[in-house]
């Protein structure tokens, strides 16, 4: 079946890789005034639209986001 992927990429600090599995998990947050529920909610959205989304991360040199959802 067509897919549409969606990449969002940045340049900034990266993710730690201890943080990355966690990264959709509810209330899992680094920052001192997050709630931990942005990406959790994402990926409740694109999941419900039959789709995915996967991190890539390096330490320095950014994070890339990768959303695919079905075509309809």
């Amino acid at each position: 079946a067509p897919r549409i992927k969606i990449l969002i990429t940045d340049t900034g600090h990266g993710i730690a890789a201890k943080d990355l599995p966690h990264i959709f998990e509810p209330f899992f947050t680094t920052k001192h005034k997050g709630t931990g529920l942005g990406l959790a909610i994402v990926r409740g959205i694109v999941e419900e639209h039959g789709g995915k989304i996967t991190v890539k991360s390096k330490p320095e040199k950014g994070t890339e986001f990768i959303i695919q959802l079905p075509c309809s």
